[in-house]
């Protein structure tokens, strides 16, 4: 019985001592991820699907919480040391997680604005980083999406739709707002083309949208 008892005493002894890394850990990821959520740069859900048809999907990607009264502005904005770190976090995750498939994501900007081409070579430097994708030079979308050049579209084969959402997901602290998806059965696999195109508007942290902001804010307003 003394045996027993000193045995047990010993194994609870070593649970205890267990607590003390694992609280650590926790400690940890509260200290490196808190700043984020204090700022409102996560999103428990940052790509929405909006609508899906066989040809495609409109997605949603969350638009970064501005505080105080600040406002979205045309003038060109850089990204905030909170955005860089999420996506960068986002996309070595990403990278990880598909290594063995060599997804790529070619980025265009429509030519006429230095502004639509930074934010693409923003979008292809991150992912450069993992060998994720590249900047590609400016283009406008293919004339079979002319009723949808205005904004953000996604060339993707089907299959790869659930890889483009998530990539769209990890690059939303740089890009929000509304992104029309189409199916491309030309496109390689493994392969999504990207285009920018229309006015932009940024945000305090840097986050770019080619949403009418500026009408949302004046019907706010009003």
């Amino acid at each position: 019985m003394i045996n027993d008892a000193y045995v047990e005493n010993n194994r609870v002894k070593r649970q205890a001592w267990l607590i003390i890394p694992l609280a650590l850990i926790v400690i940890g990821l509260i200290t490196l991820f808190g700043d984020f959520e204090d700022d409102g740069l996560f999103s428990t859900n940052p790509a929405t699907v909006v609508t899906s048809t066989p040809d495609g999907m409109e997605l949603d990607l969350a638009l970064v919480s501005t505080s105080n009264g600040q406002s979205w502005q045309t003038e060109w904005r850089p990204p905030s040391s909170q955005a860089k770190q999420q996506v960068t976090l986002s996309l070595s995750q990403y990278a990880a997680d598909y290594k063995q498939l060599r997804l790529q994501l070619e980025v265009r900007a429509e030519p006429g604005s230095s502004q639509r081409q930074k934010l693409a070579e923003r979008l292809g430097a991150a992912l450069a980083q993992y060998d994720l994708g590249r900047v590609e030079p400016s283009a406008a979308p293919p004339a079979t999406l002319a009723p949808l050049d205005n904004g953000v579209v996604l060339l993707c084969a089907e299959a790869d739709s659930k890889f483009a959402r998530r990539m769209l997901a990890t690059l939303a602290p740089y890009l929000g707002g509304r992104v029309i998806v189409r199916f491309d059965a030309e496109i390689p696999p493994q392969t999504m083309r990207l285009y920018l195109s229309g006015k932009l508007y940024f945000n305090v942290h840097g986050q770019a949208t080619f949403d009418d902001v500026e009408s949302q804010q004046e019907s706010i307003d009003s």
